[in-house]
C-alpha cells in the first residue's frame, strides 16, 4: 500500500491534517452561526474529522472498521438532512430514467471496485463496512440531485457541488491508499478535492435560503 512506498510523503501527517481540516471548518461555521449550526452538517463535519484522524492507524483492523464505521455515520447525517427536503413529483419520465441508468453504471463501477479490494481488507467486518460506506456515499449523492432539482437555488447547486466533491475525494482516496494508479497525484488530489469540499459547505451555510429549501435539523 501506498502508505509505505519508499520515498512517499509524511501519510502519518496527512491523515491527522484530513482530520484538523474538517475541525477548522467546523469551528468556523460554528463560531459563524453559533446555535443556528445546522446539527446534522455539524455532524458530518465531526464524524469525518474523527474518522479522518483515525486512518493515522488504518492498518490494524479494528480502527479500520472503527474508521469507516465513522464514514457510515458522517453520510447518514446527510442523508438525514436531505430525505426531507427532496422528491420525485417534480422529476420527468426523462430524468428518472437517466437517473436509474446512472445509478447502474455507477453500481456496477462500485462492483468492480469491490472485487479489486475484496482481498485486500484485512477481514469480512472491514469489507462489510466499505460496501456499507460506498452504498452511503452514493445515496447521499443521488439525494444531493434531488435537492438541487428539486428546489434548484444557488444554495441548493453549492451543495450539491460539495456533495460531489466529496464524492471524488473517496474516490481518489481509494485510488492512493490502494495504489490502483496516479501515485503520490492522488494523494495530493484526494486533499486538495477534501479542502474545496468543505469550503463549499461552509459557503453552503452563508448562501440565503428559503424555508422550503432549509435543509432538515432534526437528527431524530
Amino acid at each position: 500500500m501506498w502508505a509505505y512506498a519508499e520515498g512517499a510523503p509524511d501519510f502519518f501527517l496527512f491523515r491527522l491534517l484530513r482530520g484538523i481540516t474538517c475541525f477548522i471548518f467546523l469551528t468556523l461555521i460554528y463560531i459563524a452561526h453559533g446555535k443556528k449550526t445546522n446539527p446534522l452538517l455539524g455532524g458530518f463535519l465531526f464524524f469525518y474529522g474523527l474518522s479522518s484522524c483515525a486512518t493515522i492507524w488504518y492498518e490494524h483492523n479494528v480502527i479500520a472498521i472503527i474508521t469507516m464505521g465513522l464514514n457510515c455515520v458522517a453520510f447518514l447525517c446527510l442523508i438525514r438532512a436531505l430525505l426531507p427536503k427532496v422528491t420525485l413529483r417534480k422529476m420527468s419520465t426523462f430524468l428518472i430514467v437517466s437517473g436509474v441508468i446512472m445509478n447502474l453504471i455507477n453500481g456496477y463501477l462500485l462492483y468492480l471496485f469491490l472485487n479489486m479490494i475484496q482481498t485486500m481488507t484485512l477481514s469480512s467486518v472491514h469489507f462489510l463496512f466499505i460496501i456499507l460506506n460506498a452504498m452511503f456515499l452514493f445515496l447521499a449523492a443521488f439525494c444531493a440531485l434531488l435537492y438541487n432539482h428539486t428546489h434548484s437555488t444557488r444554495a441548493s447547486l453549492i451543495f450539491t457541488t460539495f456533495m460531489f466533491l466529496i464524492v471524488f475525494c473517496e474516490v481518489f482516496r481509494a485510488i492512493a491508499y490502494y495504489d490502483f494508479a496516479y501515485g503520490q497525484i492522488a494523494v495530493y488530489a484526494t486533499r486538495g478535492l477534501l479542502i474545496l469540499a468543505v469550503a463549499f459547505l461552509t459557503r453552503y451555510t452563508f448562501a440565503p435560503k428559503i424555508e422550503s429549501e432549509q435543509l432538515n435539523r432534526r437528527i431524530f
